[in-house]
């Protein structure tokens, strides 16, 4: 019996041991504010508010649980709170009576991080720099964070954003170990998680390399990084990335920004060694691909005055523009006249760029070039496309291109060069093919305007084409001349059976205010020689609002009969033909067929208002 009452004494005072070691003795918020001050390091950078209430229990383990737990800087701005929070203690310290917390488990915590502030932007006197931060919280081991919010914001920048069920921990907390994080999140309704692994932050603080991997983890974009970092006066980070953001409009959207107004396409892939400094970051070994277009070279981006300077090289097996720049500005409206609808394409004002690139084959809106390269430079707001090289049609391509903004107008001059190619399948290639044969054509223009209407109106330079050995589709002069020897000839009926075939031909034009002049025109062949001179208007002429001229042809060509040699044969059949009217239907008439019908070329004149 007396054994009986003596195990129900001991397990009573177990018990009532047990019950005490569970329970939540109340302590000092003031006496808990000041230890926790101390126990991390009595930085003069950071502050360790009081909390509102404090208890202990020394079951399970000996902890802490605060009500209202406050981090705060020198100048009073928050950078942790947390409603409830349990600091497990150090029981080596708690015998001797201190209260040193070795991990920490925040509940519905919010932490702020200002992009102006350090270690984001440089220290200043009184602000928490990156060593701070390291011992304000160097004897935890881990800290653990349960439905939080993270807070970013940065007053110059306008940013102030809200991440939101912030789940997840941090190891590694104290100096000499390694620190490890694993947290996810939701960021305006979508996902995100991150991990990584940093060897030696303490080593990193201070300036020196250490390794680290950090990966993230979401539907608008991913990112992943291996490679050492440097923290410091002088950050920089070293290795590989690889990155990917499939909807750029979407992300952009969700950063409150506009995406790039020069690329059509919605989706980018980056892979290749990085290497970033505080104001600068080079990307080598480099793999993009966007709109299914892949790139292979080397980018640097750099910042050295306050304006962003994009510089590289880049080549590609094969490469289409469409894809990535979207369909071309259309040159007509629906009537068939030049579009005044205002140009879409201005050069990019906020940084500079110097691109070298080439392209085994380049598909330029359906225009095949090979073996390209090209180089595209932004320089204050100033565009100028350099093609350098490429074979097209049998032959060699080369020219250049400028543009910049003057007010709402945009300024254009453009020189381009094709030699020894197939001048049939180029023409054909830009509308109907009304030539064969092989040869040169180049021209050099210059306009501005605020729409393509306004830029052909102001329209000036030289045009010029030369070939040999080939024919004009659709217009047989010898043909007519030798009917024109026996009756009048019909134009439809005698002119348009076959072509006419030329040893060499040779088109010379200045343009002046939307007009082109043919300097020279000339066709010889073993049959017949033709000069071709006159006027071609390229500007719709309008009176008020009414649309009077379209786009007129106001040429002459006159034709003779040559012998073998190329000479005048004798008795030579001579032929001059008008050809005037609007582009889609000329009126082609010979010089006395005279029946008034009709008129060869007559000027229109406006009514009478």
């Amino acid at each position: 019996m007396r054994r009986a009452v003596a195990w129900g004494c001991a397990v009573a005072s177990i018990l009532a041991l047990a019950a005490c070691g569970f329970a939540r003795w109340p302590l000092s918020a003031a006496r808990v504010g000041d230890s926790l001050n101390a126990a991390f390091g009595a930085s003069p950078r950071l502050h360790w508010s009081a909390p509102q209430a404090a208890t202990f229990s020394a079951l399970p383990w000996p902890s802490l649980r605060i009500v209202d737990a406050r981090l705060d800087d020198a100048g009073g701005v928050n950078l942790l709170s947390a409603p409830t929070a349990r600091l497990d203690l150090s029981l080596v310290e708690l015998v001797r009576g201190r209260l040193i917390p070795t991990r920490a488990i925040l509940v519905s915590p919010t932490v702020t991080l200002d992009i102006d502030r350090p270690p984001f932007a440089a220290a200043a006197a009184g602000l928490a720099a990156p060593a701070s931060v390291a011992g304000a919280l160097a004897p935890l081991t881990s800290l653990s964070l349960s439905n939080g919010f993270l807070r970013v914001v940065g007053a110059r920048r306008g940013l102030d954003t809200l991440i939101a069920n912030v789940q997840g921990r941090l190891d590694g907390l104290t100096v000499g170990n390694q620190l490890r994080f694993n947290l996810s999140a939701e960021w305006r309704n979508a996902p995100v998680a991150i991990a990584g692994v940093l060897s030696d932050p303490e080593a990193a603080a201070k300036g020196a390399s250490s390794r680290f991997e950090f990966a993230l983890d979401s539907p608008m974009a991913k990112f992943a990084f291996d490679g050492a970092v440097a923290l410091g006066e002088k950050p920089s980070a070293e290795g590989d990335m690889t990155a990917s953001v499939p909807s750029i409009a979407a992300l952009a959207a969700l950063l409150n920004a506009s995406p790039p107004p020069v690329l059509a396409a919605d989706d980018i892939a980056i892979s290749g060694k990085v290497k970033a400094a505080a104001d600068a970051l080079t990307l080598g070994d480099a793999t993009m691909t966007s709109a299914e277009q892949t790139f292979e070279g080397a980018i640097e981006i750099a910042d050295p005055g306050g304006r962003a300077a994009v510089s590289g090289t880049l080549a590609a097996e094969t490469l289409a523009l469409e894809p990535l720049l979207g369909p071309p500005q259309r040159l007509f409206d629906p009537s068939g006249g030049w579009s005044a609808k205002p140009f879409a394409l201005t050069p990019p004002q906020t940084f500079d760029l110097d691109l070298r690139l080439s392209a085994g084959r380049l598909d330029v809106y359906g225009r095949k070039l090979a073996d390209a390269a090209a180089s595209l430079i932004v320089k204050d707001g100033k565009l100028r496309m350099n093609l350098i090289d490429a074979a097209a049609y049998g032959g060699r391509l080369n020219g250049e291109a400028a543009l910049a903004c003057l007010g709402e107008d945009l300024k254009l001059s453009a020189r381009g060069e094709l030699t020894d190619a197939d001048l049939g399948a180029a023409l054909a290639d830009f509308g109907r093919p009304t030539a064969t044969g092989r040869g040169a054509a180049r021209f050099s223009i210059e306009t501005s305007g605020v729409s393509p209407a306004a830029a052909v109106a102001a329209l000036t330079g030289t045009a010029a084409l030369e070939a040999a050995d080939g024919g004009i589709v659709g217009v047989n002069l010898e043909e007519a001349l030798r009917r024109s020897q026996r009756r009048p000839i019909d134009v439809g009926r005698d002119m348009r059976l076959g072509g006419t075939a030329f040893d060499k031909l040779a088109v010379s034009l200045s343009l002046d205010n939307g007009r082109a002049q043919i300097e020279r025109g000339a066709l010889t062949s073993g049959g017949v020689s033709a000069g071709l001179e006159g006027l071609i208007d390229l500007v719709a002429q309008q009176w008020g609002l009414i649309d009077l001229v379209a786009q007129q042809w106001a040429l002459r060509l006159n034709a003779v009969q040559t012998d073998a040699a190329g000479q005048e044969s004798q008795n030579a059949a001579h032929l001059t033909l008008d050809i005037d009217g609007p582009w889609p239907s000329p009126t082609v008439r010979a010089i006395g067929e005279g029946d008034g019908a009709e008129p060869g070329g007559e000027p229109q004149t406006p009514p009478a208002r």
